[in-house]
């Protein structure tokens, strides 16, 4: 498959697995009066009515339900309940990410620096990405950090990674927290070496697998298998 393909299937992927996370887990709060507009649109949405789907997800966009609006421009990027139109697409998905919703933001970001299915607009994708991360978007604050940490697209900033990396650490990101230990270890650019840094977040690293084996009913030595 062709990288066009893959970036165009991943994002499709994404935008979807967001609308059936509304479903399985509806934690957006619409007005009240477009509570029914939206329930019949999952509804639909989750019996593969598409089409029926995509006529309440269009009563709630015209209320500004932003997750409606991220509905719509996933159906319409992956032809869901409608022919496939990228221009309708992007429009639904920025009037979701003007109206704060992250995974919009996300998207939006991911799209402008891929360049596939719009024009390539790096600074429109460091822009959104942005706003995704400062609304808490784990996704966003990873992908900013690789995009400085590597010079992917942009200008190599190491302390602006490791900004990302914390958020997204804070936020429980393992991955995030391995970065760090192995930025502050070694030492990389302009972020000097610190042991004690590095030491602070395999401690965190392993506090957290600690945790996830007690859930996961996984024998103790499994965290010192697990760290980097």
């Amino acid at each position: 498959m062709e990288k066009k393909e893959r970036i165009s299937l991943y994002i499709a992927l994404v935008a979807i697995g967001v609308v059936l996370t509304m479903i399985l887990f509806p934690g957006f709060k619409p007005k009240k009066q477009y509570l029914l507009p939206m329930e019949k649109a999952l509804s639909f949405y989750q019996q593969g009515d598409y089409q029926q789907a995509m006529i309440y997800f269009a009563q709630a966009d015209n209320a500004d339900i932003p997750e409606a609006s991220f509905a719509l421009g996933a159906m319409h990027f992956s032809g869901r309940g409608t022919r496939i139109n990228i221009p309708k697409a992007l429009n639904y998905y920025k009037k979701a990410a003007e109206n704060g919703y992250a995974p919009a933001q996300t998207t939006l970001a991911l799209l402008y620096m891929e360049g596939t299915s719009v024009d390539r607009d790096t600074e429109k994708a460091v822009e959104w990405a942005k706003k995704a991360a400062e609304n808490n978007d784990t996704e966003a604050q990873i992908m900013l950090a690789r995009w400085f940490e590597n010079g992917e697209h942009i200008e190599r900033d190491i302390k602006q990674a490791v900004h990302f990396y914390e958020m997204a650490a804070k936020n429980g990101d393992i991955n995030a927290k391995m970065a760090l230990s192995v930025i502050y270890k070694k030492g990389n650019g302009s972020v000097l070496s610190n042991p004690y840094a590095a030491k602070r977040w395999e401690d965190s690293i392993q506090g957290q697998k600690k945790y996830e084996n007690i859930f996961q009913n996984r024998p103790a030595d499994y965290i010192e298998k697990a760290l980097p």
